[in-house]
């Protein structure tokens, strides 16, 4: 049982530390099956008591391309099992 407790613990301590960093730019490693990552950048736009959610900006690079906004949610539980890591960049 001292496992449960300690994982309440670390998962209040993750939402602490995501709520302080709202609104700045946050680098994420995503977990993308068998050995395979996804780098993204984003900006932590919205933090709630269940998840958070990412701004990115794709930017075109060619000539007429479009700019391209789109947002992603995440939980807390995907910080506390490792499937998502997150660096902050401010």
């Amino acid at each position: 049982m001292s496992d449960a407790f300690a994982d309440v613990a670390k998962m209040k301590k993750i939402k602490e530390e995501i709520k302080a960093h709202e609104g700045q730019l946050v680098e994420l490693t995503l977990e993308n099956g068998r050995k395979r990552e996804k780098n993204k950048i984003g900006r932590l736009i919205e933090v709630y008591s269940s998840l958070f959610i990412i701004e990115y900006n794709d930017n075109a690079d060619q000539p007429g391309g479009y700019n391209n906004t789109y947002v992603e949610s995440y939980t807390y539980s995907d910080i506390l099992t490792e499937k998502t890591l997150i660096r902050y960049m401010d």
